[in-house]
């Protein structure tokens, strides 16, 4: 994992993800292809959810499968791979980051996690 933080850092973030979870709380939802069947889990915030589902509505059903998810270490790494990988979307290290805490964040929560 190429996510280095410390406890400090950490507790800021979380001190700030708690913010914006009063606007639009952070949910996990799984999203299923329409032509192919396959599905992946997803995190992101609630409005966020109803803007993907609206905007990929004739591709693919999505439904949350956990409303409110708790503020962690683990979905405060999450966020951090999330927004590496949204600058640096073709590197395969900042994808994989995404990948693990996203797996990591479902697995706290009790979620199937995504194959890896």
């Amino acid at each position: 994992m190429t996510i280095k933080t410390n406890p400090e850092q950490l507790d800021m973030l979380k001190s700030q993800m708690d913010e914006a979870n009063q606007k639009s709380h952070f949910v996990i939802f799984e999203s299923t292809e329409l032509s192919s069947g396959d599905h992946l889990r997803l995190i992101t915030d609630y409005d966020s959810f109803k803007d993907i589902r609206k905007a990929h509505a004739d591709r693919a059903t999505m439904h949350i499968l956990q409303d409110i998810v708790p503020i962690t270490d683990n979905l405060a790494k999450w966020a951090i791979a999330e927004s590496k990988a949204a600058h640096q979307n073709d590197d395969p290290e900042a994808l994989a980051d995404l990948e693990h805490y996203t797996n990591a964040v479902l697995k706290e929560n009790l979620i199937q996690v995504n194959q890896e």
